[in-house]
């Protein structure tokens, strides 16, 4: 179990709700897929998670395979807490306890089919800001994995794609 009072920030339920204040950016995006089953059907959305260091780096999960990284991104269920995933995937995976501290972005996830406009389904992805709970925590040696955390202080051109939107949460973060 962790601890709740770490955090900073209390998200609701419905975490849409949270558009409404003015210090969160809200947003829509489109994602087009080859069929229906998506790998957000059956999943209220994502829990994207910003995490940055004492100087200033933020964590990434790095896809050795094909050169790409991304925010932790945790899917989320239908009746999750929003915040309590994102502290279990970065205890998962980077062996890390997190604070979340902000809400930063909320995105209204629309789910095409490729080559059509219709929007079959509807996810939200919710950017938090968090900070390790330890000072300089250790990440994880993932040599057997096709995938790597690392920290980055600024933003690594060679690992994203400009236009995406998992590139856009992590300007949130690093210039």
């Amino acid at each position: 179990m962790y601890d709740t009072t770490q955090d900073t920030v209390t998200v609701p339920s419905d975490p849409t709700e949270l558009a409404a204040r003015d210090d969160v950016d809200e947003v829509t995006d489109r994602f087009p897929h080859g069929d229906e089953d998506h790998c957000e059907a059956d999943y209220a959305g994502r829990t994207i998670v910003g995490v940055t260091n004492d100087d200033g780096e933020v964590l990434l999960v790095t896809d050795r395979d094909a050169s790409h990284a991304v925010l932790p991104s945790p899917k989320v269920a239908h009746d999750g807490d929003w915040t309590g995933t994102a502290r279990e995937e970065l205890a998962e995976i980077a062996e890390m306890d997190i604070r979340v501290t902000s809400v930063e972005r909320v995105r209204h996830a629309e789910h095409v089919l490729e080559g059509d406009d219709e929007v079959f389904d509807e996810t939200t992805h919710l950017v938090l800001a968090a900070e390790p709970v330890a000072d300089d925590p250790e990440l994880p040696d993932l040599e057997a994995e096709h995938w790597s955390l690392e920290w980055h202080d600024s933003y690594p051109d060679e690992l994203l794609e400009d236009g995406r939107p998992e590139t856009e949460d992590v300007r949130l973060f690093v210039d």
